[in-house]
């Protein structure tokens, strides 16, 4: 039939006919991917770098922080000992606590109590399904509006993003297919900012990406490091009944984790701590990391004694952690454990969280509200120790007494 065509008709039909061919063929044995697969990469764009900040020469140094605050999570308030993201961060938002952080951080909510603090030309952009077309989310065109949408938000080159990955959103089929796209991208890793995710499920892909966790749980919300999930508190471990979690030691494997809390204890308070702990019936706690072919390995210790009907205060009487285990966040995460637990007792039980504090210590424990309550001269050379205590911020209220009781 091309015989009765015009010459300069042909060249076109021609085209046609071998594109119509090759669509036929790739619908049989082919698929249709098969064919696009043959067609030129789309272009993915790069991510803006992040605007630079004055003074800031460093990317681990902090351009945002939250310390000794209240924050309003859900129906109650929390309070916070110490959060703070710097431009290498990558942080997983998790659940309430995390979402309520990162409404500070976008300015959207208040601190009920406290002050965040933040670099004068610190900017963060949120990404979410707002910057995509659901209609246009198709296979082979995802990658390419992953990265315009992401383009799109850094367009004002902020110095922290902000990634929407809460249930809510995820119910969203097409940002659902984008979101995977922008997470798998190697930019979310090169990306010279901070990256904070916001996530109600803490999903493998998400947790490759992110160090650090903001989270909370019995009224504290606090940072801590993903590292750390595989931690184990094992609580009274010179008691009857010591709780080792998931574990099960043998006895040589603890008697060697005691040896090596007396060798600390007895670097940092000079004191053989598992006679003390016995003799003044403190309750001694480690926190470790198990290991299956190997012996465990301590991250640090906490001696405490629970309130009692003379002395209605949960009296934290030592933490420390190993000097190889610095900058780790195990003392925090000690820390948090037993507030949580002065939480879950009625003011009536617990009214009262005490501690006596190494003076090179007290900035850690101000983080968690502690207070001087000495008229020590804390310049004294011959000064090295400060009483602190704190209000328990219980979240069991107390038993209304009947009549009859009274």
């Amino acid at each position: 039939w091309l015989k009765h065509l015009p010459n300069e008709a042909i060249p076109l039909c021609v085209c046609v006919r071998r594109q119509t061919e090759r669509w036929r063929l790739c619908s049989g044995a082919a698929s249709r991917a098969t064919f696009e697969d043959e067609q030129p990469a789309a272009k993915v764009l790069q991510w803006p770098a992040p605007a630079l900040l004055e003074g800031v020469k460093s990317r681990k140094r902090a351009v945002f922080s939250v310390e000794s605050a209240k924050i309003v999570v859900g129906d109650g308030v929390s309070r916070i000992s110490s959060v703070r993201l710097a431009l290498e961060s990558r942080v997983l938002a998790s659940g309430a606590a995390g979402r309520a952080l990162v409404e500070v951080l976008l300015g959207e909510q208040k601190l009920a109590a406290g002050q965040a603090k933040r670099h004068d030309a610190f900017r963060v952009a949120r990404l979410g399904p707002n910057y995509i077309d659901s209609d246009q989310v198709v296979g082979e065109v995802i990658a390419e509006i992953a990265a315009s949408a992401a383009t799109a938000a850094l367009q004002d080159r902020p110095q922290a993003l902000v990634i929407d990955a809460s249930r809510e959103t995820l119910q969203q089929e097409a940002w659902a297919l984008v979101l995977r796209h922008i997470l798998e991208s190697p930019e979310v890793r090169s990306f010279r900012g901070a990256v904070v995710v916001c996530a109600d499920e803490e999903t493998p892909l998400i947790k490759s990406i992110c160090s650090e966790r903001w989270t909370g749980a019995d009224g504290w919300v606090w940072q801590e490091q993903l590292a750390g999930d595989d931690l184990e508190i094992w609580e009274d471990v010179l008691g009857g009944k010591p709780n080792y979690g998931q574990s099960s030691p043998s006895s040589d494997i603890v008697a060697e984790l005691l040896k090596e809390v007396n060798e600390v204890g007895d670097k940092y308070f000079s004191e053989d701590v598992i006679e003390k702990s016995k003799r003044l019936g403190w309750t001694l706690s480690l926190l470790v990391e198990p290991c299956t072919d190997g012996p465990a390995r301590l991250c640090g210790f906490l001696c405490h004694r629970l309130p009692t009907s003379k002395k209605n205060d949960l009296h934290i009487a030592r933490l420390a952690v190993p000097e190889a285990q610095h900058k780790g966040g195990h003392g925090h995460r000690l820390m948090h454990w037993i507030l949580r637990k002065a939480a879950n007792m009625p003011n009536s039980e617990c009214a009262w969280v005490s501690l006596s504090a190494l003076d090179t210590a007290l900035p850690f424990y101000e983080k968690f509200g502690f207070c001087d309550m000495t008229c020590d001269d804390l310049e004294d050379p011959d000064h090295f120790q400060t009483w602190m205590e704190m209000p328990n911020h219980s979240i069991v209220p107390d038993q209304v007494m009947s009549d009859d009781e009274e």
